[in-house]
This record gives structure tokens, sequence and C-alpha cells, in this order.
């Protein structure tokens, strides 16, 4: 199983040098952290960080040692590797998948940082998505959910009435 992080650009992912620092809750491991730029939200700790680049050979080398790592060992890698890692979820099957293994790595490490999820709420999933939301929030209480939902726009009634019907 390989995984790229390289994008659809040509430019490379950034990430930024952590040093000696000392992340929120957390010791770095890795010596790397999510990259920000000025409109990120990320926290004061990691925005003055100096910024480098991960080239393609850098990416290929990442890759070659993922080739043959399970999907554990990859989060598990990811999880020192990326400290600010977060996983975007629409719940289903794989994300959910991915959501109780990173629950379980997680377990073992109780003092490593956690992987947050994002969710995108769109106003348009069906109830049982939502259901499914709560359920997995139940279930693993100790995973902190980010719902996204459009600006200005908290309900279905809202969006439409701030954007129109997109079905239109």
């Amino acid at each position: 199983m390989s995984v790229s992080m390289a994008t659809q650009t040509s430019e490379p992912l950034r990430v930024e040098t952590v040093h000696e620092t000392k992340l929120e809750h957390q010791e770095v491991e890795s010596g790397y952290a999510s990259a920000t730029d000025s409109t990120s939200t990320a926290s004061s700790s990691t925005n003055a960080l100096p910024r480098i680049s991960l080239t393609k050979a850098h990416l290929n080398h990442l890759n070659s040692q993922m080739e043959n790592m399970d999907a554990m060992e990859i989060l598990r890698f990811s999880k020192v590797m990326f400290p600010n890692l977060f996983q975007s979820t629409a719940f289903g099957l794989t994300g959910l998948v991915t959501i109780d293994m990173l629950s379980k790595i997680q377990t073992e490490s109780p003092n490593s940082a956690p992987v947050d999820l994002i969710f995108l709420d769109t106003h348009y999933h069906f109830q049982e998505t939502h259901d499914l939301v709560s359920a997995v929030q139940a279930r693993y209480p100790n995973v902190k959910l980010h719902i996204y939902k459009p600006h200005k726009a908290n309900t279905l009634a809202e969006f439409e009435a701030t954007y129109g019907d997109p079905r239109l």
C-alpha cells in the first residue's frame, strides 16, 4: 500500500519544521508540523515556525517507506511524521474503519496528539448520516469532531435562502 502526499499541482506539499519546540499537549518526535498559511486558524505555536518543502524525492522516499506497511502502520507513521494530522470523513465505510484504527492507535499512545476529524456538513446528507455521526461521537467520545457548514447557513433553509437551491 502506497500513500501519495503529492498534490495535483506541481508545487510540493509544504510543512513546517518544529525543531526543539513543543506543540500543545505533545512532544514532537518527527520534527514536522502541518503547514499553515496567512488564512490559517492554526494555533500560534505553529504559526511562527519556519517552513520546509517536501520535494518529489522526499515524497518518493516516504512512499517507499510506507509501501510495505499495513494500514495501521501507515497511520502510526503518519501520526509521528505529521503530528497535526486531521482525518476528513463523510462517515462512509472506509472513514469508519479509519476512525476505529485511529482510536486504537490513540489508546496505544494516549499522550500522543490525537487525530481530529473533519466533517463537511452540506445540509444535504441523509438523516441516517447525521444519526451515524451521533453514534460515532458516542462510540468514540475522545475523538474531536470539527463540523464545517456553509458560511452563514446553519440549516438547509438558511442555505437555500442565502445561496438558492443548488438543484435548480
